[in-house]
């Protein structure tokens, strides 16, 4: 049985202002024709369709075009993720199911949670685990969750759990294949950067070791960078088909073919460049024409090393490179009086009432002593609230 896995299309998602749309569908076409030509008998995707939950009606009227598009290779099986609205997926599922494309918005019982489908190559059996919400995953579960002392790692660890007896339970029954599709973030996995940091902590971690080994296949979305997981079994991160951020500028992007023979499990990755990538050059700007040719088809984060600040930076750099999307200055280190450059670290900090009156004085006015006063009563005030926070 052979499967495309993908996922973290964020579709919606703009970049600096940029709005993205045609390489996304673009890079989301070239998957598609990828599972096409290696003749994949499913689709698993793996959360984060849309890049918010306030929904755009755009993005949602791609994204359902693409999930049509790869309905027509074979089933397809989505497990939704934190930047999805779930009860919009939820609502889509009557529709979207008689399409042959299968969604979960909310975590379910695994009894509800498992989809067997048929396939070209035989049963499929899936179990579709959405991002687990913190805030609702014990009502979620529950008389799964008795115990209120449980943390998040253990109630998700529950969940996997009775989806991997339901997934062994069905495939020693029916036969086929038996594969997890999760949106959650593995302890251990490196990030790609564009995520959402706020759920990339140990907060949301799943330990490596709570994902099941024995079955064929975990297909996980979350983290945008490709990686398999070290956990004993075949677990995988597909990654997000495009550059979403400048922090994922030096990465690769590819397809995710699963092949899945027997008791063996093997993966294809298959590049992606349909999308235009990122990178970051830094340099003069007299340079920067001369560095932007080195990238003939990048978006570029443009770092620009001046003596002194330039008044219309962003017009003189966007005349030598039109693709600069984000423009940052670059000035000297500081010099120390021996000559040497100062980092810093080891500098007198100075009073900010001292640095109020400096700043007063550059403007050629004197700062009265009641509002020196004041100002430092305020500072006061704001230590005494920090402290008590």
């Amino acid at each position: 049985m052979r499967l495309l896995h993908t996922g973290d299309w964020h579709l919606g998602k703009r970049l600096h202002g940029l709005d993205r749309r045609e390489e996304a569908r673009d890079a989301l076409a070239e998957i598609t024709a990828i599972g096409r030509d290696r003749g994949v008998d499913a689709v698993l995707v793996a959360g984060d369709l849309l890049n918010r939950r306030h929904v755009d009606a755009v993005a949602l009227g791609d994204c359902l075009s693409v999930l049509e598009g790869l309905a027509e290779l074979g089933p397809v099986l989505v497990a939704v993720g934190n930047h999805d609205d779930a009860d919009l997926w939820n609502a889509l599922r009557p529709y979207l199911v008689a399409r042959g494309i299968h969604v979960a918005g909310r975590v379910q019982a695994a009894e509800d949670a498992v989809v067997s489908v048929e396939t070209r190559s035989g049963p499929l059996h899936a179990a579709l685990l959405p991002w687990p919400e913190p805030a609702r995953l014990r009502s979620e579960l529950g008389t799964s969750a008795q115990s209120s002392k449980a943390t998040y790692a253990d109630l998700c660890r529950a969940v996997l759990d009775a989806y991997a007896v339901e997934l062994r339970a069905r495939r020693q029954r029916d036969g086929g294949a038996a594969v997890l599709v999760g949106h959650l973030m593995v302890d251990g996995a490196v990030a790609g950067g564009g995520e959402r940091e706020m759920t990339m902590g140990i907060t949301y971690a799943v330990s490596p070791a709570a994902l099941p080994t024995d079955l064929d296949y975990v297909a996980l979305g979350h983290v945008h960078r490709p990686q398999a997981i070290r956990s004993g079994g075949a677990a995988r991160y597909a990654g997000s088909p495009l550059a979403l951020d400048f922090s994922e500028d030096n990465h690769s992007k590819t397809a995710c073919v699963v092949e899945i023979s027997g008791q063996r499990t093997t993966f294809e990755e298959i590049p992606l460049t349909a999308a235009r990538p990122l990178a970051r050059i830094r340099g003069p700007l007299e340079r920067l024409a001369e560095l932007a040719s080195a990238h003939p088809r990048a978006w570029l984060l443009c770092e620009v090393e001046l003596e002194h600040p330039v008044l219309d930076l962003v017009r003189q750099v966007r005349a030598a490179v039109p693709d600069a999307l984000r423009i940052e200055p670059r000035y000297p280190a500081p010099v120390a009086a021996d000559g040497t450059a100062a980092t810093g670290g080891d500098a007198p900090v100075r009073p900010l009432p001292e640095l109020y009156d400096e700043w007063y004085r550059a403007q050629d006015r004197a700062l009265s002593p009641r509002l020196l006063t004041a100002f430092e009563t305020a500072l006061a005030d704001a230590d005494a609230a920090a402290g008590d926070a």
